[in-house]
């Protein structure tokens, strides 16, 4: 493609009518050389306000930086006198013809921005206008491009805006833009531990939830026999837990290694990890494998299991062998063994190249890996693996750290709304980097990840700024996100968002479907608090913090509570039985699903809480049922 020298400009002939008719924001496939990528393009983009002059597009390209074999694009692009983000496209020379413009990608100018840009911008509402775009694998030689920005308002050409066409500047390593240049501190400091136990609970923890376990008639040792029936069921089960997963498609690592509920693709698991006819796949290795070292670990520190129940050492045996056959056979590498970079993850299900296809490994891998760090941090404490082994896990959790670093870098450079950057993925993403480091015993890994403070670990969302955009504090407003396209939530399409939040709204509750806009917060919430609890035992206070707008995972639990007490868990949301609920329109008609483990956890670092430990009792009698039940990292952090 080129871009056309009419005054319109830039915009490919096969995309420009799409783009420019006005009206809703649109989705359009673009016809790339690498494959089909979804691009948001902006609403509204013939029409402005009666007599308005359309303002000329300016910007300016700031430069490159890299991460790996991942190339970012960096750098601003505006329509004078319009808050609204605009759409960009990008150019570069075509190889071998110097003079003829190829296009490479699209995005959109909606990162945070600085005072000087809303200047140029003749934009005094302070709109976002600052882009971060990271470039299709395979598009590294280049060091020319052209961007031409996307007009809003019609009367003027999409221009190529300033640095086009010129030598581009190396910016070192990528970083993001945001609404404030700092974070409060996070109270506490990195403290190191030489034994494990170390990453989501300690030996003292450990053994004291044994004490509960073993006192007659507690909550504890109601799911601790509960846990010893399920790890029966698990060391009889048909599924091959030997069987992995190498290739570049990233869902079978989903359902084989993360995910342990299979939602009908039990079938495509079996097919990716090519397995015989009568062999079951696995579900969740990972997830299996957390359940099996925490029951061993516990039965090791004393709890006592009920009659019948099987030993600890099957169980640690289990779990010992899941998590070495994923370190030896899983994951893609040489023929040496090396595990290979995030471009080898690239790929669909057909084997088809997929640009930004590691976006989503911060999710579907960072889901896993929390569980397999909690069960080889179990497995050191009993002394379960020796050195060899320890090496070979240590060595698949080094590589995965790489992985779901660069693939939640790459996340924050594809084209996306500003409330696709504060959701569960990166908090999964998040959690499972910190917990690597700190398994690993890194702390350098570790303060990068926190803080996005090192040069040669690049992680553009540290987890101190995901915190401060995921969970809406005093005074915040919705960010910008996905366009209602219904009246409300049931009506809404995939998307619905009220143009008000309350203070300890999560923000990744703008999904429209009747178990997902309890569902999905209440996931980011639950990673939040899984990293919470690492952070506590390297030694910060992390339920003491406060982001930039008062927010903390208290003032999280005590919204949700109040759901909790009416209309009540796994109840219907109505006009009527949550009006007490602050920015209930938001909920209507949806199930109160996944609050319930959170109040758990929330009562036992929160007791002197009302709010939150009103709900207590009930969510107890809720949480011991369903696909989540037994989850092994929050097990025992409740109250009994």
């Amino acid at each position: 493609m080129e871009p056309r020298s009419e005054p319109a400009g830039g915009l490919p002939t096969e995309i420009r009518g799409t783009a420019e008719r006005g009206g809703m924001r649109r989705w359009v496939c673009l016809a790339l050389a690498l494959g089909c990528l979804s691009v948001p393009l902006a609403a509204d983009v013939t029409i402005g306000h009666a007599g308005e002059p359309a303002g000329r597009i300016v910007g300016r390209i700031d430069g490159i930086s890299r991460d790996g074999e991942q190339v970012f694009l960096s750098g601003w692009a505006c329509q004078q006198g319009r808050t609204d983000s605009i759409d960009i496209h990008i150019y570069a020379a075509a190889a071998g013809a110097p003079t003829r413009k190829v296009f490479v990608t699209a995005s959109h100018a909606n990162f945070d921005s600085e005072p000087a840009v809303e200047r140029a911008c003749h934009d005094g509402a302070g709109g976002k206008h600052r882009f971060l775009v990271a470039l299709p694998f395979g598009d590294t030689a280049r060091d020319l491009y052209d961007v031409h920005g996307i007009r809003i308002v019609a009367g003027v050409p999409n221009d190529a805006i300033g640095g086009s066409g010129e030598p581009l500047r190396d910016l070192g390593v990528p970083s993001m833009p945001f609404r404030s240049a700092t974070v409060p501190p996070l109270p506490g400091a990195y403290a190191a531990s030489p034994v494990h136990p170390r990453v989501f609970t300690t030996p003292a923890e450990l053994k004291d939830l044994a004490a509960r376990v073993d006192r007659p008639g507690s909550y504890s040792a109601q799911r601790f026999e509960q846990l010893a029936g399920q790890v029966a069921r698990d060391l009889t089960s048909a599924r091959d837990w030997d069987a992995t997963y190498a290739g570049c498609s990233i869902e079978p690592y989903l359902y084989a290694f993360s995910y342990e509920p299979q939602d009908g693709h039990d079938a495509e698991t079996h097919a990716a990890l090519k397995l015989a006819p009568a062999t079951e796949a696995p579900a969740g290795g990972a997830v299996v494998a957390s359940r099996l070292a925490l029951y061993a670990a516990l039965v090791e520190n004393g709890a006592v299991a009920p009659r019948g129940s099987p030993g600890s050492d099957r169980a640690a045996a289990l779990a010992k062998r899941i998590l070495l056959a994923w370190a030896v056979h899983g994951f893609p590498r040489d023929r040496d063994g090396r595990f290979l970079p995030l471009s080898a993850l690239s790929c669909d299900s057909a084997g088809h190249i997929v640009p930004y296809a590691g976006w989503a490994l911060p999710l579907q891998l960072g889901r896993g890996v929390v569980y397999s760090v909690h069960a080889e941090d179990l497995l050191q404490a009993i002394h379960a693996l020796d050195a060899s082994e320890e090496a070979r896990l240590d060595a698949m959790h080094g590589a995965l750290f790489e992985l779901i670093r660069e693939g939640y870098n790459q996340s924050d450079g594809r084209p996306q709304p500003e409330c696709q950057r504060y959701t569960n993925g990166d908090a999964n993403g998040t959690a499972a980097l910190l917990a690597i480091a700190r398994l690993l015993g890194d702390q350098r890994r570790f303060d990068a990840v926190l803080y996005g403070n090192d040069r040669g670990i690049p992680v553009i969302m540290p987890w101190l700024r995901l915190f401060d955009g995921a969970i809406y504090g005093v005074g915040d407003k919705p960010m910008p996100c996905y366009p209602n396209t219904g009246p409300d939530g049931l009506h809404g399409g995939l998307g619905f968002t009220t143009p008000d939040v309350a203070p300890g709204e999560v923000q990744d509750r703008y999904r429209a479907g009747v178990l997902q806009t309890f569902g999905y917060p209440m996931f980011t919430l639950e990673r939040l608090i899984d990293a919470a609890e690492l952070l506590r035992t390297a030694g910060f206070d992390p339920y003491r913090y406060r982001g930039n707008h008062g927010q903390s995972i208290e003032m999280a639990l005590q919204y949700y509570a109040c759901y909790g007490r009416t209309p009540g868990f796994y109840a219907t949301v109505t006009r009527d039985n949550a009006r007490m609920c602050p920015n209930d329109q938001q909920y209507d008609g949806k199930v109160v699903n996944g609050v319930e483990a959170n109040m758990l956890i929330g009562a036992y670092r929160f007791p002197g809480d009302p709010a939150i430990t009103a709900v207590e009792d009930a969510a107890k009698a809720r949480v011991s049922s369903g696909a989540f039940a037994l989850d092994a990292i929050l097990f025992g952090k409740w109250r009994g």
